[in-house]
């Protein structure tokens, strides 16, 4: 029987890894949730679990929270068996509206915060020559789309980084998934999401087509399941003792349409999704520019 794991979760104030948290503290392992605020977040994530979650404040931009936490983590528990990087955020802005700092800044939470998790927590598993890095990417890490270039040039960033530290701490039995969640019905989507300043200030060149974009975002995230399906799957790699794969899609959208990509050409795939008009992404935006085309 597998003994309980230790797990650094970040990102875990909400969403998946406040329900990633919880899920694994009720199987019993041991989590160190990770967050900006644990004064102010901490309690709802903990609350029930107070023997087996620790709330702890980490900031994924800032290297010295994050050494904080893999100190406090390994000082706690002797050491960390799992490291779940799951913060990150999402940047809905054109590819030429999007400003140097905010750029900067999504590629700063999404790609360089994680690199900043593995490089405090690498060393430590390869003393013990065992541990597991679960990476939460997207299908957007795979596949691009309008006004989310910023979003999946991260994820993408984050999908090559993974699959280059995996040949790299492979002999010392580490290993290193991508979890690539589709559209679940999260607060991230309805209250969470990063608006480029020109879409938020309305001055946007895509104007239209992005706030159609956005409400067909949230209208197609509001008939999908909850993050509690991305939290059980994140628990069941924890728990699984067999070598696992690079790359794991969850959620039915995220499966069909990888495989939909996988299976067409460049030229295929362009005209299929430039077809689109069904609410929700991407159809919704591209539904809106056939709209002010023909208007």
């Amino acid at each position: 029987m597998l003994e309980a794991q230790v797990v650094l979760i970040t990102g875990a104030s909400r969403g998946f890894g406040a329900g990633a948290a919880r899920e694994l503290a009720d199987r019993g392992h041991q989590v160190i949730a990770t967050m900006r605020n644990p004064d102010r977040d901490g309690p709802d994530v903990v609350k029930g679990y107070e023997k087996n979650i620790q709330a702890v404040r980490c900031d994924v931009t800032d290297d010295a929270t994050v050494k904080s936490a893999v100190a406090t983590a390994i000082e706690r528990h002797g050491r960390i068996d799992v490291l779940v990087n799951n913060a990150g955020e999402s940047l809905i802005c054109a590819v030429e509206e999007t400003t140097d700092e905010e750029m900067r800044d999504h590629m700063d939470v999404n790609l360089v915060g994680p690199v900043r998790l593995i490089r405090a927590v690498v060393p430590h598993m390869r003393e013990r020559r065992s541990g597991k890095i679960l990476n939460i990417s997207s299908m957007a890490g795979r596949i691009a789309g309008p006004l989310v270039g910023g979003y999946c040039a991260t994820k993408f960033a984050l999908e090559a980084i993974s699959e280059a530290l995996r040949y790299e701490v492979a002999p010392w039995n580490i290993q290193v998934v991508l979890v690539q969640p589709g559209v679940v019905r999260t607060d991230l989507i309805f209250g969470g999401l990063t608006i480029g300043s020109a879409l938020k200030e309305g001055r946007s060149v895509y104007q239209g087509p992005g706030d159609a974009m956005i409400a067909g975002l949230r209208g197609g995230a509001d008939r999908r399941q909850g993050p509690r399906t991305i939290a059980s799957t994140i628990a069941d790699l924890v728990e699984i003792e067999d070598p696992l794969p690079l790359r794991i899609p969850v959620s039915d959208d995220a499966i069909r349409t990888l495989n939909q990509r996988a299976a067409m050409t460049d030229d295929e795939w362009e005209a299929f999704i430039s077809s689109m008009r069904e609410e929700g992404y991407p159809g919704s935006y591209f539904r809106a520019v056939a709209e002010e085309a023909s208007s």
